[in-house]
C-alpha cells in the first residue's frame, strides 16, 4: 500500500519569506523551475514545463493561505500523476528561528502512479525542497530543473 510522499525541512526565514518562494512564479522559478507560469490565485492553472518531460506539468492552485500553506492538484495531462495533491504547509520551527516547511505529495495510490517510480520521484522532491531552503536564505536562484 502506497502512502503520501513527505518531507519536512526547516528554513532559516520567516513564513511570509518561504510562502512568496512556493506562491510566486519568480519564487517556484528560484527552486523548481524556471519555466512556470505560478499566479497566486485559487482556482487558476500552473504549468511547470521540463525538458525531459513529454507534457507540461498542470496544477491547479487549490489553497493559498498567505505564511501557511499552499496547495495543488495535478491535473490528468502528466503521466501519472492526475489528481494527485502537493502541498507545502509552514509553521514555525520547533526549535530556534524561522519556519518549517512539510512538503506532501499524496493521492499517489489513487491515481495508479507505478510504484516502482516512487523512490525517483521521492528523491527528486527532496532535492527541491533542499533548493526552496537554499534559495529562501540566499535570495540565489538555485532551479533544480530547467
Amino acid at each position: 500500500m502506497l502512502c503520501d510522499m513527505a518531507h519536512e525541512v526547516q528554513i532559516d526565514r520567516d513564513a511570509d519569506a518561504v510562502y512568496r518562494a512556493i506562491s510566486t512564479q519568480e519564487g517556484q522559478a528560484g527552486s523548481w523551475t524556471a519555466n512556470n507560469t505560478m499566479q497566486p490565485s485559487v482556482g487558476s492553472v500552473v504549468e511547470f514545463r521540463f525538458k525531459s518531460a513529454p507534457v507540461p506539468l498542470r496544477m491547479r492552485v487549490d489553497a493559498l493561505e498567505e505564511g501557511k500553506l499552499v496547495r495543488f492538484t495535478c491535473l490528468g495531462d502528466f503521466p501519472g500523476w492526475k489528481d494527485t495533491t502537493v502541498s507545502w504547509e509552514l509553521a514555525p520551527a520547533e526549535t530556534g528561528s524561522g519556519t518549517k516547511v512539510t512538503f506532501r505529495h499524496g493521492e499517489l495510490e489513487r491515481a495508479g502512479y507505478p510504484p516502482e517510480a516512487l523512490a525517483s520521484v521521492n528523491y527528486t522532491w527532496g532535492q527541491v525542497l533542499g533548493r526552496l531552503k537554499a534559495y529562501v536564505e540566499t535570495g540565489k536562484p538555485q532551479p533544480f530543473l530547467e
